[in-house]
């Protein structure tokens, strides 16, 4: 109880000083917050080019010792490593001109995807190729359509990797070595043996996107290898024996 010697306490007041200091200290809190952050990703930045660095010092030196390792092994090797950023991205601010900014974008960007295009098997979507291009790049990233601008001047500049769009308007960077004939004879293959295939089963026997996989089926069926069934429970493709019935499979065409 509050008597005649007892007052009420006081309460602090929270008007619009209050108010204002907690802003202030909020302010404060957020400040170091940001600043402790761009410490930290400087740091990041800084130990990612070093690591680069020290990937091309050990390639190099695996390179030029060989010994029981094949040229093979030590490009896969230099690849991987390298995998984990570009020390000198292409720049739009490097060149004078588009032309030369996007020659040289689409050589790097070739010979950063050789490797890994050669190991899912010759073909890579794009959307694949732009998120491994952009994760190597680090801070300096590609928009969409400078990466397909690039993409498009692989085959006139006789790159190792090129620019393909199929039928169904599906982009792929693709080696410019594929071959239609072995893969329509593969799948061929597969469809023999399975018999009723989805491009979801043909996406995990190769370990590729399903998307790549009914592009696969969709070249096997334009050449006459398969056949297919488009019903209520999905799109489904069989070997064609209409056509080729039992017989060993020799594609006759030519591609």
């Amino acid at each position: 109880m509050n008597g005649p010697n007892n007052p009420p306490p006081i309460k602090p007041r929270t008007g619009i000083v209050g108010i204002e200091r907690g802003i202030q200290e909020k302010q404060r809190a957020t400040d170091a917050s940001i600043s402790q952050a761009f410490q930290d990703l400087s740091k990041l930045m800084a130990k990612a080019k070093e690591m680069v660095a020290i990937s091309r010092s050990i390639s190099t030196k695996i390179k030029e010792k060989q010994g029981d390792i094949t040229e093979d092994e030590t490009i896969r090797f230099k690849s991987y490593l390298l995998s984990l950023g570009i020390d000198d991205p292409v720049t739009r601010e490097s060149y004078k001109s588009n032309d030369l900014y996007y020659t040289n974008l689409a050589k790097q960007i070739a010979e950063m995807l050789l490797v890994p295009i050669k190991e899912v098997g010759g073909m890579m979507t794009l959307t694949d190729a732009y998120c491994r291009v952009n994760r190597a790049r680090g801070l300096q990233l590609l928009s969409p359509e400078d990466l397909l601008e690039a993409c498009k001047l692989m085959e006139q500049l006789h790159l190792p990797v090129i620019l393909r769009r199929f039928d169904s308007n599906v982009l792929v960077l693709q080696l410019s070595s594929y071959n239609d004939k072995s893969v329509v004879k593969m799948t061929a293959e597969f469809l023999k043996v399975n018999g009723m295939v989805t491009s979801g089963d043909l996406a995990k026997e190769l370990g590729v996107p399903v998307t790549l996989a009914l592009e696969r089926l969709l070249t096997t069926e334009k050449f006459g290898f398969a056949v297919r069934d488009d019903s209520i429970n999905g799109l489904t493709f069989y070997y064609n024996l209409f056509i080729h019935g039992n017989e060993e499979l020799i594609a006759p065409y030519c591609l």
